[in-house]
């Protein structure tokens, strides 16, 4: 046995190398056609008829604004037509209602005055400021001529454009192909590991690697029932999460089996919340309760948390430690998302504010700045998307300028933080020696690593948490480091398109939320560990080590899988779409 561990350290590493490299960027490849191209499908769901048949105008969501103004969905250009005059929706049962956004005309159905919410069917007119609109099934023909008009956009220049850039691989993914390059890859990092580990820790990595090896096909079966079908987010977070266990293998290999039960309760979690947010209705009735336990969670912790690193975040309950804003940031994201119905008829920002200062003013309390600084750019991507006024949002980032003024002079000694930012080499033997050995082991790894348990980042401080980046590029490499960032940004796109499908706006928010929040989240951790950013200690989702942090993971990915995968309500007349696809 001692001849083979031998004869494997001797030879193994060099061809790993490569052969790692290669399987990643096919990997990526695959996450990347699995999140943008199976959503390229869209469903003629309804037909507006105006002046007899003189104007259809096709429905392809299952939310719609009508108005006169160009950001409507449906532009009815007419003078007696409010610039935002109604908003249509299909509820989850498949049938539609209309909603009068306090229009000055007001709205009619079949002749009668609309209540706030008030259900139509096919046939049914509605009459919007003495204008009469026919809901009409679709047909194959609008359909045909639908499908014409997006041709014809796509002849434009900046179209033929988009389409040679994307020639990678424009092409539906396979789960089953990214979890068998998956599975390679773990099989290989598992021997890296093996020959790099202290004997104690081979039965932890053994179990480690077995469990993550077989749950993405048990989870396979689970997608089943939950019925989802897209799983592009789950795949990238597999191979995120496998990437985070070699780190740890590496740096901190007794933590193993806590992180594989935190990576097993996150996927429960995940599943529950797939669960809810499959009912709209139920998520708008839930959402204040959500709140209330954000703010309530937020206070126990200010009042009861231990202090650790001058942060008071984290509740230490005998050996289990729990960071709660990392749950916080899941319940934040369900509250503060709205349908379209909703935001139209309240029209203001008032709540969203008041619970959004509420959350940030309690984590500067508890010290945790970091964590704070998420939020706010989150709150900032949930007002432009829930008003898109960019003179709120500007006005809100003066008074948060004007307030973190006034808690750097309650609180100089945050100052102290800043000191060594873009200064690491000046303080290499004090407070920027993180970093700066941070950016050596970048260098010492280049393109393709060391190997895994190879490199000497593992000896710093928090090298498998609040520098992990460090530890991936040096013992995996550049390249594998570069396409772990760069899953966030594929996360952050598809969210962005699934407007496209998604049945309700509350699933688009959510999801760009979330997303953004990935976002944020991985550019403090990563460009703070390289001194391009301040140091703020945050993780990075899914790699680095932490249960609250891999739970909360997983439970922010579920918007995001919503958002991809809960498009269409259940089926009835009402609700039968014309499919068609767009090239």
């Amino acid at each position: 046995m001692e001849f083979v561990k031998t004869l494997l350290n001797t030879y193994y590493l060099l061809p790993a190398r490569f052969i790692f490299v290669i399987l990643s960027l096919l990997l990526f490849r695959e996450i990347k056609r699995l999140m943008l191209y199976r959503q390229e499908k869209r469903n003629l769901l309804a037909v507006l008829d105006i002046g007899n048949g003189s104007f259809r105008i096709p429905v392809t969501h299952y939310e719609v604004t009508i108005g006169r103004s160009e950001a409507c969905d449906v532009v009815i250009n007419l003078p007696s037509i409010s610039r935002q005059h109604a908003v249509m929706t299909m509820n989850d049962n498949g049938y539609w209602k209309i909603t009068d956004t306090k229009s000055k005309g007001g709205i009619l159905v079949n002749g009668k005055p609309t209540t706030d919410e008030t259900m139509i069917a096919m046939g049914d007119t509605v009459t919007l400021s003495g204008v009469d609109v026919l809901i009409m099934p679709a047909t194959f023909m609008d359909a045909r001529d639908y499908e014409e008009e997006l041709k014809k956009k796509e002849k434009k220049f900046i179209t033929k454009f988009k389409d040679k850039i994307n020639f990678i691989g424009k092409k539906e993914g396979s789960y089953s192909t990214a979890v068998v390059l998956l599975n390679m890859f773990q099989i290989l990092a598992f021997i890296q590991l093996y020959l790099t580990i202290d004997e104690e820790y081979v039965s932890p990595l053994f179990i480690t690697f077995a469990v993550i090896f077989i749950t993405p096909w048990i989870f396979k079966w689970v997608a089943k029932m939950l019925k989802i079908k897209n799983l592009g987010a789950e795949t990238a977070a597999f191979f995120l999460t496998t990437i985070g266990f070699c780190v740890i293998a590496s740096a901190n290999p007794g933590d193993l089996i806590k992180q594989v039960g935190a990576f097993l309760m996150g996927i429960g979690f995940y599943c529950v919340l797939c669960i809810v947010l499959k009912n709209v209705t139920q998520i708008m009735k839930l959402r204040r309760y959500a709140a209330g336990l954000s703010i309530l969670i937020l206070v126990v912790n200010l009042l009861i948390g231990s202090n650790i690193n001058g942060q008071t975040n984290w509740i230490i309950l005998g050996p289990i430690t729990i960071q709660p804003s990392e749950f916080v940031k899941v319940l934040f994201i369900f509250a503060s998302s709205a349908t379209l119905d909703w935001l139209f008829s309240t029209k203001n920002l008032r709540n969203l504010i008041i619970y959004s200062v509420a959350c940030v003013g309690l984590l500067f309390l508890m010290g945790d700045f970091g964590t704070a600084l998420i939020f706010f750019f989150t709150f900032i991507i949930l007002m432009f998307m829930t008003s898109g006024d960019i003179k709120a949002i500007l006005m809100t980032f003066i008074v948060a300028a004007m307030g973190g003024l006034m808690v750097l002079s309650f609180k100089p000694y945050i100052l102290q933080r800043f000191d060594t930012w873009r200064n690491v080499w000046s303080h290499v033997y004090d407070s920027g020696s993180q970093q700066a050995r941070a950016l050596m082991a970048i260098a010492s790894g280049g393109l393709l690593g060391l190997g895994g348990g190879n490199g000497f980042a593992r000896t710093i401080f928090a090298a498998d948490s609040d520098i992990v980046i460090a530890m991936v590029a040096e013992e995996w490499g550049l390249i594998i480091a570069i396409l772990v960032a760069s899953i966030y940004v594929v996360i952050m796109i598809s969210a962005i398109r699934s407007h496209k499908i998604a049945r309700s706006s509350y699933y688009v928010i959510a999801a760009c939320s979330a997303a953004g929040l990935f976002i944020i989240q991985a550019s403090l951790n990563i460009f703070g560990a390289i001194d391009v950013l301040p140091f703020t200690g945050v993780t990075l989702p899914f790699v680095s080590n932490g249960g609250s942090s891999m739970v909360g993971s997983w439970g922010l990915l579920s918007f995001i899988t919503a958002a991809l995968n809960f498009a269409f309500p259940k089926k009835n007349k009402a609700a039968t779409p014309v499919e068609f696809e767009e090239e």
